[in-house]
């Protein structure tokens, strides 16, 4: 599933043409940060304006959770913990580009970077592909949070025991990984394609 979330950031990549980030009041960046990784605005980062409001958002969450004495995005402190859908979408526009290490607070920079670089290490190869794929790139993106929702409530069915209810989610979580690998492998065939034909 890493892999294929690393072609989902790397899709993203517009490094080089990233805009100013937009002011916000905290309250505002949570319901965009929420919209957000729920693919409801994902679009959105196509744009320059919509790329700006994302690392507007970015910074005014992380400074209130920083002055609460919160780091975000909170990252798994073990194997078996998985990150939660925001913390997701937030840090792949990192890794793709749409969000700058300066949106994020000094003490997250080195942690989600070395996260994101650790667990996605294609994103390497496919920088600036966002150009040629952005589109694409928010289907993957919602896929990927299908997966995350998907991951969450799994963990949350294995505490309670429930043998029937807990095997009908395995099946959902793997019916998500699978939409999400059949989709990143489209997407990965279209890059391919476009850069055969440029």
């Amino acid at each position: 599933m890493l892999r294929v979330i690393a072609l989902a950031a790397g899709v993203l990549a517009c490094a080089s043409c990233a805009p100013a980030p937009q002011p916000m009041a905290a309250s505002e960046a949570s319901e965009h940060l929420e919209r957000f990784a729920a693919g409801a605005s994902a679009g959105e980062v196509c744009t320059p304006q919509g790329r700006a409001t994302l690392r507007g958002a970015v910074r005014a969450y992380g400074a209130e959770l920083a002055r609460a004495g919160v780091a975000w995005p909170a990252l798994p402190q073990g194997d078996g913990e998985a990150l939660r859908s925001m913390d997701t979408a937030v840090v792949l526009a990192f890794a793709g580009g749409f969000v700058e290490a300066s949106d994020l607070q000094r003490a997250s920079r080195g942690m989600v970077s070395r996260f994101a670089f650790a667990h996605w290490p294609k994103m390497r190869e496919l920088r600036g592909a966002g150009r040629l794929a952005c589109a694409q790139m928010v289907e993957l993106q919602a896929a990927a949070a299908r997966l995350t929702v998907e991951m969450e409530r799994f963990e949350r069915m294995s505490l309670r025991g429930d043998p029937a209810r807990l095997r009908r989610q395995q099946e959902r979580l793997a019916n998500a990984q699978a939409d999400l690998e059949a989709l990143a492998a489209l997407v990965e065939r279209e890059i391919a394609e476009a850069r055969r034909g440029s």
